[in-house]
Parts: C-alpha cells; sequence; structure tokens
C-alpha cells in the first residue's frame, strides 16, 4: 500500500522538470522579441522527438524492463538539464528540448506499465491509478512554472538535473522494495483487501471500447494547451504581467486538474455519460475566450481554472479508457504519448504561425472554437450509446 503512494512522487518529479523547462524556453524568447515561431518552436521539437520515441518505446517496455527503462530516462533528463546551463544560446535551447522529449519519452509509457503493476489490475484499481496519476503530473507541471517564475532560470535547471537524478534513484529503490520479501501482505489481509475491492467492482466489460474517443478529445485537447503553454508567457508580458503572475496563471490550469482528480478518485461510470463531457466543453471554450480578453489578472486566473477543468476532463479520460482495456493496455498508452506529442507539434507549430500570421486574439478564439466541435461530437457518441 505504501509504494502505491509513493510511486505517484515520481509523476511529480518528471512533470515539474518538464513544466520548468516548457515555461522557461517559451519565456526566453518571449523576452529576446522572437517570432511567434520561435517561441512555440522548442515545444514543438521536444513534441516531435517525444512522439517517435514513444512510437519505438511502445513496441519494447514490458513489466519487466519497464523499471529499467525509467532508470535509464532519469539520466538522458539530467544530461539534458545540464545541457541547458552549459550551453545557454538561445537558439540550442532547441537542441535540448529535443533530447529531453526524448528522456520523456522512455519515461512515461514504462512508468504507467510499472504503475499498473502496482495498482493491480482490478477496476477500481484502473481508477485509482488514472485518478492518481493524473493528480501527480499535474502537479508537478503546476510547480514548474511556478518554481521557474520565481528562481533564476539557470538555478531552475539545476534543480531539474537533480531531481532526474533522484527519479532514477527512487525507482530503483521502490522496484527493490516491491521485490522484498516483506512487501508481499500476509495471506488473510490480501483475501481481505480483495473482498474490499470486489464490494467496490464496476464491471467495465460492458461497456464499449473507447480509447478512440479518448484520443479524438485529447488530440484537440493536448493542442489547444499547448498553444496556451507556448503564447501564454508572450500574452503576459504585452499586458505587463510579471514573470512570477506569468507563471502563477500557467500553474493555476494545472492546480485545477489536481483538484478535479482528487475529485474522481472514487469514480465509478461518469466518464462513459454525456453531460459531464458537455459541461467540461462548456469550460475549456469559456476558459479559451476568457484569455482573449485577458486584460486583468482577475481575468486570466479565472481563465486558467475554467480551462483547468476541461483539461482534466480529456486528461483523465485519456488515460482511464487505455489503462482499463484488459490486453491492450500497453499498446493504448503508447499510442497516447505519441498522440500527446503530435498535438504538441501542431498546437506549437500551428498556433505559432497562427499568431505570427493574425493576432494572439484569433489564435485563442481558433482553439474555443476547436474545443466546441470535438465536444459536440463526444456528447452526440456518448448519449448516442448511452
Amino acid at each position: 500500500m505504501v509504494l502505491n503512494i509513493i510511486i505517484y512522487l515520481f509523476p511529480i518529479l518528471v512533470n515539474y522538470i518538464s513544466g520548468g523547462m516548457f515555461f522557461n524556453t517559451a519565456y526566453r524568447f518571449s523576452e529576446a522579441q522572437a517570432p511567434e515561431l520561435a517561441i512555440t518552436g522548442a515545444m514543438a521539437i521536444w513534441a516531435i522527438s517525444y512522439s517517435l520515441a514513444s512510437l519505438v518505446v511502445g513496441r519494447f517496455v514490458t513489466e519487466k524492463n519497464a523499471a529499467r527503462l525509467i532508470v535509464i530516462a532519469g539520466g538522458i533528463i539530467c544530461l539534458c538539464s545540464l545541457g541547458f546551463v552549459i550551453f545557454p544560446a538561445l537558439y540550442l535551447q532547441f537542441l535540448w528540448a529535443g533530447l529531453t522529449g526524448v528522456g520523456m519519452a522512455i519515461y512515461c509509457t514504462p512508468f504507467q506499465v510499472f504503475m499498473k503493476t502496482l495498482g493491480g489490475n482490478a477496476a477500481s484499481g484502473v481508477v485509482y491509478a488514472t485518478a492518481m496519476y493524473s493528480a501527480s503530473w499535474s502537479l508537478g507541471l503546476a510547480c514548474g512554472p511556478f518554481v521557474f517564475g520565481i528562481l533564476k532560470w539557470q538555478t531552475g535547471f539545476y534543480a531539474n538535473a537533480v531531481i532526474a537524478l533522484l527519479l532514477s534513484l527512487g525507482v530503483v529503490l521502490v522496484e527493490r522494495c516491491r521485490r522484498s520479501p516483506a512487501a508481499v501482505p500476509p495471506a488473510g489481509a490480501a483475501a481481505a483487501a480483495a473482498g474490499a475491492l470486489r464490494l467496490e467492482e464496476v464491471d467495465y466489460s460492458r461497456f464499449r471500447d473507447y480509447a478512440w474517443l479518448g484520443w479524438v478529445g485529447a488530440g484537440i485537447g493536448t493542442t489547444t494547451i499547448t498553444i496556451i503553454r507556448t503564447l501564454e508567457p508572450k500574452l503576459t508580458l504585452e499586458l505587463g504581467v510579471s514573470k512570477f503572475h506569468s507563471g502563477m496563471v500557467l500553474s493555476l490550469v494545472s492546480l485545477v486538474q489536481v483538484f478535479w482528480a482528487f475529485v474522481w478518485l472514487r469514480s465509478k461510470v461518469w466518464m462513459y455519460k454525456a453531460a459531464p463531457a458537455l459541461l467540461a466543453g462548456i469550460a475549456g471554450v469559456a476558459g479559451l475566450l476568457l484569455y482573449v480578453k485577458g486584460n486583468t489578472l482577475v481575468t486570466l486566473y479565472s481563465a486558467s481554472v475554467l480551462y483547468g477543468s476541461f483539461s482534466s476532463y480529456f486528461y483523465f479520460t485519456l488515460v482511464f479508457f487505455s489503462l482499463v482495456h484488459p490486453s491492450k493496455s500497453a499498446k493504448y498508452l503508447s499510442v497516447n504519448e505519441a498522440l500527446v506529442g503530435i498535438a504538441g507539434i501542431t498546437g506549437a507549430i500551428g498556433g505559432g504561425f497562427l499568431a505570427q500570421q493574425t493576432s494572439l486574439a484569433t489564435t485563442f478564439v481558433t482553439c474555443a472554437a476547436a474545443v466546441a466541435v470535438m465536444t459536440i461530437h463526444r456528447v452526440l457518441v456518448l448519449a448516442k450509446k448511452a
């Protein structure tokens, strides 16, 4: 049971690293008054390497080698974090972001496989794993921009390097503890735990395989959230908002995701219903439109609360619909990570190009329209199959 809690510290750490990197690269380019495509370019290169590496990793990751792959990923991320500081030229950020994407890909799918081996394959265990994973990586993403908004960026990357090493060491320790005889519960305790799970069990096999629906939602959702993460620093600089508040506005999106993940910790079947999809979509559209009107801090923070509620929905359902499948979860999870990478490419390049050719306002309104279309599609599918 202790291991089932400790393991979720790792998504906090690795997403703290990525959240800080995303914010800092976009902020440095924005400060240098670089073109919008350069501002979003670091995330685009990260996303390209991440998606390609995810497809490769998905072919050979297993429950047996997952921990070893996570340790390797920590080493790669550590070296890349040091690279940002040792070779700090503005456009060299593209190189380090791309290599960090490879490290993140080697981490993400193996971790989710590793996580499932600790949480069990029972349906209630899948809900717990989904909620805790969503909360932990969201908390990490929230902390990254917050800390980088306070520290000098060099200090932030030194901290990232240390944290990456701790991540590798921690997984080694968890794996050793799991294989220790002391980690195996007594037969009576195991039976009692199994009985408790059966009381709460939901037979998800009676529901359709909606992994594809999660992919559609997360494709649009990740595209729009990539645009927010890459262009929000420029938006706040144009408004005269301080670096601290710029980081906090981004952090709040992820903090709201944490809140909803804990609310959904004891979820049953709402993931298969149309009403939550509709409410989440409305929140997403409203949040994106509020960013356009972000002439005050109150408006910007309100936009983050609304959009964070939407992003928590599509990320939770993305992971749940993939993880709940009894035989295809590893394959589906690798598709998830590749999709996140591809959507990141689309959001970073497409958003940067659109903002450069038109305006930030037009870019965010276009995102709102895409979310509205996606929401209508999902509501119709779920309402029809209910």
